[in-house]
């Protein structure tokens, strides 16, 4: 009974995150408007979310780290990863945060990216978003098969995006175009890779 108390204590503690996936989503939306208009006062927005899931977690890693050192034993696995999930929310937010760093390159400069570069970034916005309303449904119900689903769509994107800069920078050495350009979609790709190798280890985590 103790171990099923224990247990139910942590599913409404990951519960209660929710709102920091939100506001992921939302940096997410604001990301992909900065990056489709040009519109760089959008990533002002994106850092003030990111504050706010920052400002949000903190209290809860002290309450966490506090039980860790101070708290029985028994109740040490939990908090544990509890902790872990914390961690993995809080880079997921430094990861989309640092996308501010191409979009701006590219809002600064007016670069355009080709068609192609283009609709494949916004694809990973629409794709990534989708990830994490999945993520809150994961949340609230701890379903053993969504969270195989999302672990596995998210492997997936990953494993696309890579091969996708593969492929890109070997289409760098045999055509011109413009440097600048493909640098910052090369970048965004690498964020997405790290942004998704988060989500992953918090699935893991959550088992």
């Amino acid at each position: 009974m103790a171990e099923e108390v224990k247990r139910e204590a942590l599913v409404n503690q990951v519960r209660a995150l929710s709102p920091t996936v939100d506001n992921l989503r939302l940096m997410l939306g604001e990301a992909r408007h900065a990056f489709n208009r040009h519109d760089l006062k959008k990533l002002d927005e994106m850092a003030r979310l990111k504050d706010e899931i920052i400002f949000g977690l903190d209290p809860i890693f002290e309450q966490v780290e506090t039980g860790l050192e101070k708290g029985p034993a028994a109740e040490k696995p939990e908090l544990q990863k509890l902790q872990g999930v914390l961690t993995q929310l809080e880079r997921m937010a430094d990861k989309v945060a640092d996308l501010a760093g191409p979009i701006r390159r590219k809002g600064n400069k007016g670069t355009i990216l080709s068609d192609r570069d283009f609709f494949h970034v916004n694809d990973l916005f629409s794709q990534q978003t989708g990830l994490m309303r999945a993520l809150v449904d994961v949340l609230h119900h701890n379903d053993p098969s969504l969270k195989a689903y999302l672990r596995q769509e998210a492997e997936k994107l990953r494993e696309s995006c890579f091969l996708d800069e593969v492929e890109h920078e070997s289409r760098m050495t045999l055509s011109l175009g413009q440097p600048e350009a493909w640098s910052i979609y090369l970048d965004i790709l690498a964020h997405y890779r790290e942004i998704l190798g988060n989500l992953i280890e918090l699935l893991k985590i959550l088992g």
